[in-house]
């Protein structure tokens, strides 16, 4: 949603300093609130995770569910760079947005937020990450010369490529 409302206000941006579109103003407005709550959710996540037995921490070990400022020290460990993310669009960003810019420079706002177009490849690549560490990604047998076909499974932290035989194997 954020690329789309960066695309429209980018491309209809004639002159990249002086003109303004309606859309940037409302889409920062929108994302105030949006950034708040989803620092909460992320937080109701971590904290209900944590409450389900066998998923007490990332090594696997099934853990008392703890208080909840332990957890919000666990989450704050695990998701800080997002937190902060978020804290700062909300704490620095929406302000500069909205005082500092004073309805110039619509197009550079628009660009910024066509960024967010990156958002499912980074998720994508998470989750290539995930399956990898699970043993399900296979790669070439790395004993002997490496022309067999044979495969095994990609050892933990090996990366998330599926690389096949090659087709010039003798």
């Amino acid at each position: 949603m954020a690329s789309t409302a960066g695309y429209i206000v980018s491309t209809s941006c004639k002159h990249i300093i002086d003109d303004q579109h309606w859309l940037s103003s409302a889409y920062t407005q929108f994302a105030v609130p949006y950034f708040i709550y989803d620092i909460y959710a992320m937080f109701l996540c971590h904290w209900h995770k944590h409450q389900v037995k066998g998923h007490g921490g990332d090594d696997g070990v099934a853990r008392a569910p703890g208080s909840t400022w332990a957890i919000a020290r666990g989450y704050l460990h695990k998701e800080f760079l997002m937190v902060l993310h978020h804290a700062a669009m909300v704490l620095v960003c929406f302000p500069l947005s909205v005082v500092w810019r004073q309805g110039k420079g619509d197009f550079f706002l628009g660009c910024m937020l066509m960024a967010e177009v990156s958002t499912p490849f980074v998720c994508l690549g998470k989750i290539l990450i995930q399956v990898s560490e699970h043993g399900r990604v296979r790669e070439p047998d790395r004993e002997g010369t490496g022309r067999g076909g044979t495969f095994r499974v990609a050892a933990k932290g090996s990366g998330p490529f599926v690389i096949p035989p090659s087709p010039l194997a003798f």
